[in-house]
């Protein structure tokens, strides 16, 4: 978890992450990062999670099951599953009993100076905000995703709900963390009295981890999606496309393999299930579904002569920046990515020094495949990420940011004048 600073004052930030490594959640890779290097900058992290495969508890990670409710918090667990059965959404209730009873048996052997929460899912915010009520130690919420105005969480009648839910953190929250500038504008318009609470941290990579070597497969060539498919996010546009070049005789079945690593939903093919049917038949897609190992996701993207990134939320703009793009660009290989103009994701593409072709979501299928056929003729070679990513997208560099935003919560007085 990062050696501390030295001829500092070391201070205790508890954190609570439902995803945290070893688990394979692509959500489990910021707080991960976090802990890693924020204690080179003088912030210990003693962080409480959900237990995940291979997951064993050390001096300052606990992976908590909600089952782990005792004592009074055995009530506060019948409760919240209860509420969670009432709930729009999987907001992962049932944990919050148990990861606020480790929390709180933890703060009276060494009290904590401040809280970090990182959402989704809900249930790690709502611990936050009840540990900074009852201890009253500064609060940092961290949205990984949007709450409020989130596509995936697409229910009408729920909206009054999560804006309700968002207008209680920012309310109690000390600072709120968000993954781009588009975000950040966002939920800057829908609550402009808390503007000065609200600050982009992106989402980045860990410099220590080394990149994935491409070794690209030739026969057949592979491209691939690592991870998974959920809601709007369908590549129904990419497997239409293909099956139109391979019926116009424009593309050789045999070259190329389609492969989808990773879980996904029963109704993500379903708009394209022909084109699905046609490709299958000619042995161009490989499904191999449910969670996959990471050792698994890894080899298919090492192999890849082309990556596939789906920024698909079903709406005309994003606001979200899907987690694998910094592995991917960090790969080197060619992306294929579907992204609306001018979303985050494509402003970082256009910098990142990496081969990409870019489609408008709904972009009509022959003009997806006259683009994309020249690729499939002669993908392009691996190149490397360029300074600019490298460097904006460094976990370390972003730890040594979040430090100093927790220094200056605790430590009001340290404030330089005019710094917010």
């Amino acid at each position: 978890m990062g050696e501390p600073a030295s001829g500092r004052e070391q201070l205790l930030l508890q954190v609570f992450a439902y995803h945290f490594p070893p688990s394979s959640e692509s959500g489990a890779a910021r707080p991960g990062r976090l802990a890693r290097y924020l204690p080179e900058h003088g912030i210990a992290c003693r962080v409480v999670a959900h237990p995940a495969p291979g997951a064993a508890d050390s001096a300052l990670v606990s992976f908590v099951p909600p089952e782990d409710a005792s004592g009074p918090w055995r009530m506060a667990h019948a409760l919240a599953r209860a509420a969670h059965r009432a709930a729009p959404y999987n907001e992962r209730l049932p944990w919050l009993p148990a990861a606020l009873q480790r929390a709180f048996r933890q703060q009276r052997t060494r009290p904590a100076d401040a809280v970090l929460s990182t959402y989704p899912p809900l249930a790690a915010h709502l611990a936050g905000l009840v540990f900074h009520l009852r201890s009253g130690v500064p609060w940092i919420a961290d949205f990984r995703d949007p709450l409020a105005g989130n596509p995936f969480r697409n229910r009408r009648w729920a909206r009054r709900y999560d804006l309700w839910l968002e207008r209680l953190i920012l309310k109690h929250a000390a600072a709120v963390l968000v993954t781009n500038d588009s975000a950040a504008a966002m939920l800057r318009a829908r609550h402009p009295r808390a503007e000065a609470k609200i600050h982009v941290l992106w989402n980045g990579f860990d410099p220590q981890a080394p990149a994935l070597a491409a070794e690209p497969a030739l026969q057949p060539r592979r491209l691939v999606h690592a991870g998974t498919l959920y809601g709007p996010r369908r590549p129904c546009g990419l497997l239409r496309a293909l099956a139109l070049l391979m019926s116009q005789g424009r593309m050789d079945a045999s070259r190329w393999r389609v492969e989808f690593v990773g879980p996904h939903e029963q109704e993500t093919f379903a708009d394209c299930a022909s084109a699905l049917d046609q490709l299958r038949r000619a042995g161009m897609v490989d499904i191999r579904g449910g969670l996959r190992p990471k050792a698994e996701l890894e080899q298919a993207m090492r192999e890849a002569s082309i990556l596939l990134l789906l920024d698909l939320t079903g709406e005309a703009e994003s606001a979200q920046v899907p987690a694998k793009l910094f592995d991917y660009i960090r790969s080197g290989q060619p992306i294929l990515a579907w992204s609306p103009k001018g979303s985050p994701t494509r402003a970082v593409l256009e910098r990142s020094g990496v081969p990409h072709l870019a489609f408008e979501p709904g972009e009509a299928d022959d003009l997806v495949a006259a683009r994309l056929a020249p690729w499939l003729e002669a993908p392009p070679a691996p190149a490397q990420p360029s300074a600019w990513f490298l460097e904006t997208f460094d976990g370390a560099r972003q730890a040594a940011w979040l430090a100093g935003l927790v220094r200056r919560l605790v430590r009001p007085e340290e404030r330089p004048a005019g710094l917010v």
